[in-house]
């Protein structure tokens, strides 16, 4: 597994990489800690130096910066080695716009995460510049948006639970294929025993989710019959709690709402268990689906507003590294 870590040294970075510990990430996972400079690096040659002689003091002061950012970028790895002894962590800094280069290096461009595409980029809610806790940075925020794989929005909780309790987790799901790819993420990956898990589904989204069913062959549900809102945001949460319940290992609850997932996904993290759940996990376009690059207003509105982490689940459609 490939997963690039978006880090520019603040609380939030910082808290970003303490929330890895309870991620269920595997052992083999091969991690980049990428920490990009927001400057333009001017080009070389004697030429260029002639016709514009301050390029090369503004060169040396941006290497400077880059060197701060390389060495805040291995503290970060050197973190990540001392927690995850058996991951292979790399660490760098580039010159370009933040979030342009995690996209860039998470869609395998650039050299990539060790070679390849990334399974997961992780970045935190907030930048240096980060103003409100609820409100996403404009770097966060566009990865989000723009990355072609999953993405974690790392967060710490407010309250952390006492002791060394097991995560909990709150899986959104409304029938849809990208929100079966999220419960599925959270199927593979290693939680310790005793993971609590809850799959909530609501009504609101049921109503789409019938309308939809009859053109999504992989749909399971579709049928001529047409259940109550209910029913079929019932069997939508069933269907998803057996695939986790089948793993073994995770206590899974099921939890439906005739609310709305914005608002109901939220709260459940709030309230469902004892000093909050640790993470949130939504597919990207729910059943609104879009084109690829653009996120539903669910997983938007919920990445935005968690008192946890969030991780936004894209089914893997890789490119060749270049």
């Amino acid at each position: 597994m490939r997963v690039l870590i978006g880090y520019d040294d603040s609380e939030c970075a910082r808290a970003a990489l303490r929330d890895l510990r309870r991620a269920g990430l595997p052992d083999d996972v091969q991690a980049l800690v990428l920490s990009a400079l927001d400057a333009w690096l001017p080009p070389e040659g004697e030429t260029v130096d002639e016709v514009l002689p301050r390029f090369a003091e503004v060169r040396a002061e941006i290497r400077d910066a880059l060197r701060l950012q390389r060495e805040r970028a291995a503290r970060a790895a050197n973190e990540l080695r001392a927690a995850f002894p058996r991951w292979t962590v790399h660490a760098e800094s580039c010159a370009d716009s933040p979030a342009w280069a995690i996209v860039k290096r998470a869609e395998g461009l650039e050299g990539g995460v060790l070679g390849g595409a990334a399974d997961l980029v992780v970045v935190g809610s907030q930048g240096k510049r980060g103003l409100q806790r609820f409100f996403l940075g404009s770097v966060s925020s566009s990865v989000l948006a723009n990355a072609a794989c999953s993405v974690r929005i790392a967060r710490e909780k407010e309250k952390p639970a006492a002791g060394a309790a097991p995560p909990a987790l709150v899986v959104g799901v409304d029938g849809s294929p990208d929100a079966l790819a999220a419960v599925e993420a959270v199927a593979a990956r290693a939680w310790p025993d005793g993971t609590r898990v809850l799959v909530a589904a609501f009504e609101q989204g049921a109503q789409l989710g019938m309308q939809a069913a009859a053109r999504w062959e992989s749909f399971p549900r579709a049928s001529d019959v047409r259940p109550s809102a209910r029913a079929w945001a019932e069997g939508s949460a069933e269907e998803a709690a057996d695939v986790l319940r089948r793993r073994g290992g995770l206590a899974v609850e099921v939890a439906v709402d005739p609310g709305d997932p914005k608002d109901g996904l939220v709260e459940l993290a709030h309230g469902w268990v004892e000093g909050g759940a640790d993470c949130i996990f939504v597919g990207a376009r729910g059943l609104r689906r879009v084109e690829r690059l653009l996120l539903g207003s669910v997983s938007t509105s919920v990445a935005t507003h968690a008192p946890c982490s969030v991780e936004v689940v894209r089914p893997q459609h890789r490119k060749p590294a270049s």
